[in-house]
């Protein structure tokens, strides 16, 4: 049995379906169970997230929290999607007390291979597994937090080993950390988790969580040392990650890899739009393709972007 946990409110639950559909299609090797910690979802939205999970075979588990421990954690809602419920991953290690391990995934992902070889990496001397964040802030984000070496890792896609979190307290000590810095962190747990865990980690492959951002033009030269990494799961990724500001549902958005969301959103039954920044601009592009190479995406993404995952 493969455990996965994912956090959500309301507004995001159309989101976590689309989880749920590509997990149900593309995991095929175990059977899974998904944790679906929440906040309080309104009895149709449970209705209808069980029945996509029913349709692809998939076990739901929902787990209502009460966030109170983590109210006084601070973030800004101008610049972080979503609410609270941004820092409920922390709180795995106790919400599910009888797993010694479990592979959380934000809900702007999508599973795109079989997650059996995540799911079997060697963890038992760490606190989590976690993939680089090799965008244009990554280090800058070391130094800001004082971190010497290493890689800035991002925290959509973790393989958590919850036996050493009891073990070594690491709940407390990142919410702790969290409320002791406030507003000076940016990217809030995600920094937590890179502060703290920087020696109790393990690095993932980049094709475990692998995103638009790796597109862009000038990604090789700030990363030289993982070119053939970015190419080969650029190629191959095993789970598709939308971080950043740019989502796949906003409407009038374009950035390679929306393909493969718009695909499990449309077997999921739940569609769900947005409007986003510059939607205007792009509603433009939309309805006058004759703009389309003068696009933003054209002159920041590789050659070729669009073509990636069209089946």
């Amino acid at each position: 049995m493969i455990h996965i946990a994912c956090c959500s409110n309301e507004k995001l639950a159309p989101i976590f379906g689309v989880v749920v559909t590509s997990i149900g299609i593309n995991v095929t090797s175990d059977d899974v169970t998904i944790h679906l910690v929440h906040n309080s979802l309104k009895p149709r939205t449970v209705k209808r997230l069980q029945k996509i999970a029913d349709k692809y075979k998939v076990e739901l588990d929902f787990k209502q929290i009460d966030t109170d421990i983590l109210k006084d954690c601070y973030f800004d809602k101008s610049k972080h999607y979503g609410d609270i419920m941004m820092f409920a991953r922390l709180l795995l290690s106790s919400v599910l007390p009888d797993l010694d391990k479990i592979i959380y995934l934000d809900c702007d992902i999508v599973v795109l291979k079989d997650l059996q070889s995540l799911w079997n990496l060697d963890i038992s001397d760490v606190a989590v597994a976690m993939a680089p964040d090799l965008t244009f802030e990554d280090k800058k984000s070391l130094n800001r937090l004082g971190m010497t070496s290493g890689y800035y890792l991002n925290s959509g896609v973790i393989l958590m080993n919850l036996d050493y979190w009891r073990k070594h307290d690491v709940q407390n000590r990142v919410i702790s950390y969290i409320l002791e810095k406030g507003d000076k962190l940016i990217y809030n747990d995600q920094d937590a988790l890179n502060s703290i865990l920087q020696n109790e980690h393990k690095v993932l492959h980049i094709k475990y969580n692998y995103s638009y951002c790796y597109f862009h033009r000038l990604i090789g030269v700030s990363h030289k040392e993982k070119i053939h990494e970015i190419i080969e799961a650029r190629d191959n990724p095993v789970i598709f990650h939308y971080f950043g500001p740019l989502k796949p549902w906003s409407l009038g958005s374009y950035l390679p890899g929306k393909e493969l969301f718009i695909k499990y959103q449309k077997l999921s039954g739940w569609n769900y739009k947005i409007y986003q920044k510059h939607i205007f601009k792009r509603i433009i592009y939309t309805l006058i393709p004759m703009l389309k190479s003068k696009m933003w995406e054209n002159k920041t993404y590789i050659e070729g972007w669009e073509n990636y995952y069209k089946e």
